[in-house]
C-alpha cells in the first residue's frame, strides 16, 4: 500500500491511525461536555473509570469505545503498545500505577481502573455532597497552610498515564506530581488554586502533545480561558527547555519549569532564546544515581571531616577538574595546539564551544585535570578545589554534581541562568566566568583569596540543599529535606502567586519568607513581609545560616549516607534504586498512604 505522494505505507503509519481514531473518537464524544459534574454513560464502570467531574469514561490500553466495551484487536494493540514504549505483556499487566491506585482501584498496564465513586489517574478523587471534587476524602487529606495551592488537571489516559514512565530517563514530572500530594500542595478544586499544573511528560520536541493537552483543558475547564494561560505550568525536561515544546501564542503565557535557562539567542550553536525570566523557572536536574558521583560521601555532610576516609578529607585532588565529552563529534580533542580542536566539524556548537575552548587553553596546565573520561570521577568531585560545570547539548548537570559533592562549581555560560536563578545567587558559592575570559581562567581562579574561597565553601551546603531532591532520594548531608529542590520550587511558586507584579529579581526583597528560605532558615516570628533589603525586615540583618545545618523537629527523612550509620535519631533508607515510595523517601514509613507522609514543616 502507498500513501498519497507515492510513499510506502509502514506499520508506524498504521499505529498513528489507530491512535488518531482512539483520541479523535474520544474527543468527538466528550469535548463538548460541560465543566460541572455530569454522569457517565451507564455501564462505564464495568470496564472503565468514570471521571464524575466531567462525565468522561477512561479506558485501559486494550479497550476502546464509549463504555470501554470494545477489545482492541491484538495486532492494533501490539502496534499501539510498541509506539508507547511497551511490549505487549507490560502494556496489559498490572504494573506501575500511580500510588497503587490508592487502594481504590485495579492497576491495568500503568492505568488505574477505579472503583465506582472514585476517579483520577490514581483514584484519589471523588465528588462531595456539593458536587465538587475532593482529594483523598476518606483519608482526611488537608491542603498545607503555607501554600502554594496547585490544581492538577486530570487528562485522558492517552495524554498522561499511557506513557511508559519506566522508559524515561528523567522522572521529574511524575515525582513532582507525587510530591504535590505528599506535601499537601495539591487542591481538588481549581477555583481555589494559585497554579494549574498540566501533568504531561515533555522530554523532547513534544509541542504537539502540549498543544493537544492545552486545547483539551481549554475546552473542558474554565481556568485556562479565565487566566489566558497565566499561572498554568508544565515541567519540560528536554535539553533546550521551553523552546522544544512551546506552541506559539497558544502557550506564550504559560510557566515552563525546565533545566535550560538560556535567555538570549546563541545561533552559532543552533540555540534560540528559550527561557522567559518573567514566567519561567530553572529547575536542577534530578540525578538518579547519587552514589555514582560519590555524593552520599561528599563534603557537605557535617560529619565528613570526622568520618570520611582520611585520604579524602583534604582537597588534595585537582585544582580544576572536569571529565566528560569535549567535542561534538565525540572525538578525542587535539593536543597539538591547532584550532579547530576536534577531529571533524560535526556539531561545532556543542556546549556553545565552551568545553572545546577550556580544553584548548588549559588541558596541560599544572593542577588542571580536563579529561574525556576519568575512572576516579566521583573521588575527584569530592577532593578537587574547583569543578567545571559546562553546558552540553543544551543544559548541563556537572555544576549540580559539583555542588552536591561539595566542590565549588565553575560555570561558563553567557546568557544562561542556572538552577533557581535569580532567587539563588550562584556567585555566592560558585564562580561565574565570562566566555571571553576563558583564556585567562587560570588567572581568575588564582586571584580568589583563601578567605573568599572559604566563604564560598561555607555557602555550598545551603545551596546544595536547594539543588538536591532529598525528600525523594533520602538525606545525604544531614539535611531535613525542608529546603530541597521540590520544596524550593513550591516556595518560588508561592511567592510569585502572592506578589504577581514583582519581577523575579525583586521577589526576595518583596517576600521575607522566600528570602529566609533561600538562606536555609525560617522567617522569624513577627518578621516583616518585606524581604532582603527592606527597611523593616529582619531578613536582611538577621545572622545568616550558611551551612543550613538545622533539623526542624525530629528527623523524618531517612539517610543514604554511610556517615549517618549508627548516629542517634537517624534512620537509614532501605529500598532499591528507582523504586522510591510514592511521595519520596520521606514517605517511606507510610508507603502508599500519601496523607500519612510526614509534613515536618507547615
Amino acid at each position: 500500500m502507498r500513501k498519497r505522494g507515492g510513499q510506502p505505507w509502514t506499520p508506524r503509519d498504521g499505529t498513528r491511525c489507530v491512535l488518531l481514531l482512539l483520541v479523535g473518537g474520544w474527543l468527538i464524544i466528550h469535548l463538548q461536555q460541560p465543566v460541572w459534574a455530569v454522569p457517565c454513560l451507564e455501564g462505564c464502570t464495568l470496564k472503565g473509570t468514570c471521571n464524575e467531574e466531567l462525565g468522561r469514561c477512561d479506558c485501559p490500553h486494550h479497550l476502546m469505545g464509549p463504555l470501554c466495551e470494545q477489545e482492541l484487536p491484538l495486532e492494533n494493540l501490539t502496534r499501539v503498545c510498541t509506539w508507547r514504549g511497551y511490549d505487549i505483556k507490560s502494556c496489559t499487566e498490572a504494573k506501575g500505577c500511580p500510588n497503587n491506585c490508592n487502594g481504590a482501584g485495579e492497576c491495568l498496564g500503568g492505568s488505574c481502573k477505579c472503583k465506582p465513586g472514585t476517579f483520577g489517574s490514581d483514584c484519589s478523587l471523588s465528588l462531595g455532597p456539593d458536587g465538587k471534587p475532593r482529594l483523598l476524602a476518606d483519608r482526611g487529606y488537608t491542603p498545607r497552610a503555607r501554600g502554594p495551592r496547585v490544581y492538577v488537571y486530570e487528562l485522558p489516559p492517552a495524554m498522561n498515564t499511557w506513557v511508559n514512565e519506566a522508559r524515561l530517563d528523567r522522572p521529574t514530572t511524575r515525582l513532582f506530581q507525587q510530591r504535590l500530594v505528599a506535601t499537601g500542595a495539591r487542591v481538588a478544586d481549581g477555583d481555589n488554586a494559585d497554579w494549574w499544573f498540566i501533568p504531561i511528560t515533555l522530554r523532547g520536541p513534544d509541542h504537539r502533545r502540549l498543544a493537544e493537552a492545552v486545547t483539551y483543558i481549554a475546552s473542558m475547564h474554565p481556568w485556562w480561558n479565565r487566566t489566558g494561560g497565566h499561572r498554568h505550568m508544565v515541567v519540560a525536561l528536554g535539553d533546550t527547555g521551553r523552546r522544544e515544546t512551546e506552541r506559539g501564542t497558544l502557550t506564550e503565557n504559560m510557566t515552563f519549569v525546565s533545566h535550560w535557562g538560556l535567555y538570549k539567542d546563541r545561533l552559532a550553536s543552533g540555540w534560540p532564546a528559550s527561557h522567559r525570566n518573567a514566567t519561567d523557572i530553572v529547575l536542577p536536574v534530578f540525578l538518579t544515581d547519587l552514589a555514582h558521583f560519590h555524593i552520599p560521601r561528599g563534603r557537605n555532610h557535617p560529619l565528613f571531616m570526622t568520618k570520611a576516609d582520611p585520604a579524602r578529607r583534604e582537597r588534595n585532588g585537582p585544582f580544576f577538574f572536569m571529565a566528560g565529552r569535549v567535542c561534538g563529534d565525540h572525538s578525542v580533542p587535539r593536543t597539538d595546539g591547532v584550532w579547530p580542536h576536534c577531529q571533524t566539524n560535526k556539531s561545532p556548537g556543542y556546549s556553545g564551544g565552551v568545553r572545546q575552548l577550556v580544553h584548548f587553553h588549559h588541558w596541560n596546565r599544572t593542577g588542571y585535570s580536563i579529561e574525556v573520561r576519568d575512572k576516579q570521577y566521583g573521588k575527584h568531585l569530592v577532593t578537587s578545589k574547583y569543578c567545571f560545570g559546562p553546558m552540553g547539548g543544551g543544559h548541563g548537570q556537572r555544576q549540580i554534581q559539583a555542588a552536591l559533592a561539595g566542590c565549588v562549581p565553575v560555570v561558563i555560560s553567557d546568557g544562561v541562568l542556572e538552577s533557581f536563578e535569580p532567587y539563588l545567587d550562584w556567585n555566592e558559592f560558585g564562580v561565574r566566568v565570562a566566555e571571553a575570559d576563558i583564556p585567562r581562567l587560570h588567572e581568575i581562579l588564582a586571584a580568589i583569596s583563601p578567605e573568599e574561597y572559604a566563604r564560598k565553601v561555607s555557602r555550598l551546603r545551603c545551596a546544595a540543599q536547594h539543588l538536591a531532591f532529598s525528600t525523594v532520594t533520602g538525606s545525604f548531608m544531614g539535611e531535613s529535606g525542608r529546603f530541597d529542590a521540590f520544596e524550593t520550587l513550591l516556595e518560588v511558586l508561592r511567592a510569585k502567586a502572592e506578589h504577581p507584579g514583582v519581577s523575579p529579581e525583586g521577589l526576595r526583597r518583596a517576600d521575607a519568607r522566600l528570602d529566609a528560605f533561600m538562606e536555609c532558615r525560617e522567617q522569624e516570628e513577627g518578621e516583616d513581609s518585606t524581604g532582603l533589603g527592606g527597611k523593616a525586615s529582619k531578613a536582611a540583618t538577621a545572622p545568616r545560616n550558611p551551612t543550613g545545618y538545622s533539623i526542624l523537629g525530629p528527623r523524618q527523612l531517612c539517610s543514604i549516607s554511610h556517615f549517618d550509620a549508627g548516629e542517634r535519631g537517624v534512620t537509614m533508607c532501605t529500598g532499591a534504586l528507582y523504586e522510591y515510595p510514592y511521595g519520596g523517601m520521606i514517605c517511606a514509613k507510610s508507603p502508599g498512604d500519601a496523607v500519612s507522609c510526614p509534613r515536618p514543616w507547615p
